[in-house]
This record gives C-alpha cells, structure tokens and sequence, in this order.
C-alpha cells in the first residue's frame, strides 16, 4: 500500500511536470517573452528546478505563482541568484544543478520568478 501511494504522488508529480512542460513550449510558441529558454536550459529546468517548484509538497514556491514570487522578486535578480548558488531555507546550494552556469541560472531564475527578460546580461 505505501508503494502504491509513493507511486501515486510521484506519477501525479510526473503529470504535473509533463503539463507545465507542454505549457512552456506552448507559451514559447505565442510569446516571446519565453523564447530565451533554450532546448538545453529546458531541459536543465525539467531534471532539477522543477523537482521542487512543481510540487506543493516540497513547500518551494511553485512556477507560475505570483503571489509567492512577488516578494520574492522584489529582492532582485541578483539576491535571487545569490540565493540559489548559496542555497536558502530547503533548498540546497545550486539547486543540485551542477551543470548550471551562471547565465543559466539567470534565465532560469528569470523564468520560474516570471522576471522580465533582460537582454546582455
């Protein structure tokens, strides 16, 4: 029974995952707001920002939630930053994503906080 439960909630993470994916490239498509996510950072957002900021449970704040993002976001991209390569409250230094650079994290961080994009950053 407690598999079955672990599998469930884990199946319901990986439909949520499959679902903000489809409506990121959706909105890639009819936005360019999107478009300075590449294939590669899509994917670097997939396997490991995603792990928390998809699922409730993990109390990140999740993707596309303003209001948990705004006072967030008030600090700043930079502070922002600092606080992923750092790690702040459960979430580790770099987020676990060792293969992030800088500029990654960015636009990363730019997409999941709903940041405007900031060109030659």
């Amino acid at each position: 029974m407690l598999l079955i439960r672990k599998m469930s909630r884990r199946s319901k993470a990986n439909s949520y995952l499959l679902y903000v994916l489809m409506l990121v490239g959706c909105l890639s498509f009819s936005s360019g707001l999107l478009a300075q996510i590449d294939e590669r950072q899509m994917m670097l957002l997939a396997n490991n920002c995603l792990q928390c900021h998809a699922s409730a449970e993990t109390g990140a704040p999740l993707i596309g939630n303003a209001e948990k993002w705004r006072s967030i976001s008030a600090k700043g991209e930079d502070k922002i930053l600092e606080n992923v390569v750092h790690g702040i409250g459960g979430m580790p230094p770099l987020g676990y994503c060792s293969a992030c650079s800088e500029d990654d994290f960015r636009v990363l961080i730019r997409f999941i906080a709903g940041l405007p994009d900031q060109k030659g950053h």
